[in-house]
């Protein structure tokens, strides 16, 4: 153990006697969960950092909005509210979160809300609009205040639950046994080549009943203002501007297109700036004509709110999730919870 390990690890033994006396108050019923008439899926993980929930929530809501009317409620983590309140189209990223609104841009039918009290949240949902058969809470494993009747927590293939440690020390927010309160776990990010070898390694050290593997599926390049497609961008050069956990799956996405990418790398949910916009176009004018300024789909909800980037070829990168296996299992298993309440 490192010299710094020693001195975080009486933090991270705080923070877990926190966490797990917590969930003791949950399991033992003195801390209330609030239980609903409509079928509510959690989807979250248990680590710090991006494992790829939203795009997980939607690939969920685009399986049950075929049949039913369905809502998705998020915190709206980065907001600068912390009220009830419906996502619209027109709404900016600081009033509802990027995530959320994110979500609206890609159903823009569908309903979204955020609200820090996720019980007031659902109560509201329900109240406005009795149609709602199924509520998707985004980021919610450790909301308990909610019972929720089919938890799917994430896990990233780069970094396993099984092989960190809690916060401060390493980067879960609460003890791995947490994965006990999981209906199934999805490992996203994984590699397309995964052997089954080594997911039935992975699925052993998990130790949950179902385990489901997924990967990035990088979709299109789309332009922020008038959402045309670039079909291809192979040896163009690109200033890549990030504000999320982790940008290496990008970066090795676009050595493979063959890419000159020069990257502007900011933390996770960063609320961009005048000053960011102007570097951002400093770096671009640095570079040749033949190029273009690089996004993810949640930077686009911030900085195409900045007017100084209307005149400049603004993208983001359109990305989705897709099983390695067992598909049909997973959205079978869904739809049958989701069933089992008619």
């Amino acid at each position: 153990m490192k010299w710094f390990q020693w001195i975080l690890s009486p933090l991270s033994l705080i923070y877990w006697f926190i966490t797990d006396s917590r969930n003791r108050l949950y399991d033992g019923g003195i801390f209330k969960e609030t239980k609903f008439s409509i079928p509510v899926i959690g989807i979250g993980n248990i680590t710090v950092g991006g494992t790829g929930k939203t795009p997980h929530c939607e690939y969920v809501g685009r399986i049950l909005s075929k049949k039913n009317h369905i809502a998705v409620l998020s915190k709206g983590y980065g907001r600068k509210t912390t009220n009830f309140k419906y996502v619209e189209l027109s709404n900016k990223s600081f009033e509802v979160g990027d995530e959320p609104l994110q979500t609206k841009h890609n159903f823009p039918d569908q309903i979204v809300a955020v609200d820090h009290q996720r019980v007031n949240g659902i109560q509201r949902i329900i109240k406005d609009f009795p149609k709602i058969k199924t509520i998707i809470l985004d980021d919610a494993f450790q909301h308990r205040s909610v019972k929720i009747g089919f938890n799917i927590l994430l896990c990233d293939f780069n970094n396993p639950i099984f092989e960190d440690y809690i916060m401060p020390l390493g980067k879960l927010r609460e003890s791995r046994k947490g994965v006990k309160r999981a209906d199934c776990v999805i490992v996203t990010k994984c590699p397309e080549n995964l052997q089954d070898k080594e997911a039935n390694e992975i699925e052993k050290k998990l130790n949950c009943e179902e385990v489901f593997f997924t990967k990035i599926k990088y979709d299109h390049i789309i332009s922020v203002y008038d959402h045309l497609k670039i079909g291809n961008i192979n040896n163009k050069s690109v200033i890549l501007v990030t504000g999320i956990a982790n940008s290496e799956p990008i970066l090795k996405y676009l050595k493979t297109l063959n890419v000159n990418s020069r990257h502007l790398k900011y933390s996770d949910h960063y609320n961009y700036n005048t000053s960011d916009v102007k570097r951002i176009i400093s770096n671009y004018n640095e570079i040749t004509k033949d190029s273009i300024i690089l996004t993810t789909e949640k930077d686009a909800q911030k900085l195409r709110e900045f007017k100084e980037l209307s005149s400049f070829p603004l993208y983001y990168l359109k990305v989705s999730v897709d099983f390695l296996w067992n598909k049909d299992k997973f959205e079978k298993k869904i739809k049958d919870y989701v069933e089992s309440y008619s």
